[in-house]
């Protein structure tokens, strides 16, 4: 069966951290994390859903995710593809894009994400 996760960052009102679970944006307007014991307000922007991979260290990959192919040090950001509808996890070096493929995943690990880390891809 294929699971379903998303997380998403803690809004800093409420506290700091990242939190795992389904999102959902309530009556207030507010986005909201929860799993099965709890809910926390998050920044919606940050929300990412799970790619169903995980890295070389067997670290589940999500939306947002900065990686780093550990063969040729190129770096890369997950994104999801919404003319395609699916995640495509690519690296991109001198604006050209490379896909990675299910016998890839092995080769790449995850340094950080796009929004504690954008400068590991140059976004700020």
């Amino acid at each position: 069966m294929r699971e379903i996760l998303f997380r998403g960052k803690r809004d800093p009102k409420y506290g700091e951290g990242w939190y795992f679970g389904v999102s959902y944006i309530d009556h207030e307007g507010d986005c909201i994390m929860a799993d099965h014991c709890s809910k926390r307000v998050v920044i919606s922007e940050t929300v990412g859903q799970y790619t169903e991979r995980t890295d070389k260290n067997d670290k589940k990959i999500f939306d947002g995710d900065i990686i780093q192919n550990i063969e040729n040090g190129n770096v890369g950001r997950v994104s999801y593809m919404l003319e395609y509808c699916a995640f495509m996890i690519y690296v991109k070096v001198e604006n050209r894009y490379y896909w990675l493929y299910d016998n890839d995943f092995k080769k790449i690990e995850i340094i950080g994400n796009i929004y504690d880390n954008p400068e590991l891809i140059g976004e700020n």
